[in-house]
């Protein structure tokens, strides 16, 4: 019985493994390649579902423009406050491998290089590519990214002028 429950926990996290595919077909290759790198660079985790929060602590973002693949290393940090009960506080660390495969339709191969729960990684996958399909909209990038861009060092620069 407990080999079972061993054995079933293993298969569980070994299947954390596997990957999640997304098409982009509709859209130019390099605007796929570039908004792949925008939503590894920065990632929006202000989700409706105050369940789904998290702040980004740490992303570190390595793109390899031969192979077509963006590695992603990513500490995630939360407290959760749920209705009665204590806030719970929750560490999340992520290691992704996205990767634009070769040939017709950019395919986008999404991979956890750890282990985790498959439903967790469907729903990070899911998250990256709704990002991704956002850039690709042409929609504003959140407030966070938008407030970076209006504190451009440049502009600094002209207003003492």
């Amino acid at each position: 019985m407990f080999l079972r429950h061993i054995l079933l926990v293993v298969m569980t996290l070994a299947l954390g493994a596997c990957g999640v595919e997304a098409e982009f077909g509709d859209h130019d290759t390099y605007q796929v390649w570039r908004a792949l790198q925008a939503a590894a660079e920065h990632p929006d985790y202000n989700h409706q579902d105050y369940t789904k929060r998290w702040t980004v602590m740490e992303n570190i973002v390595h793109v390899d423009d031969v192979d077509r693949r963006i590695d992603i290393e990513r500490r995630l940090e939360r407290v959760l406050h749920r209705p009665r009960t204590n806030p719970l506080h929750q560490n999340e660390t992520w290691h992704f491998q996205i990767t634009l495969l070769p040939g017709p339709g950019n395919l986008v191969h999404f991979d956890n290089m750890g282990p985790a729960v498959p439903t967790h990684l469907q729903f990070e996958a899911e998250r990256y590519f709704a990002e991704v399909r956002r850039f690709l909209a042409g929609f504003p990038p959140p407030q966070e990214i938008r407030d970076r861009m209006r504190s451009d060092p440049d502009s600094d620069s002209e207003e003492g002028s």
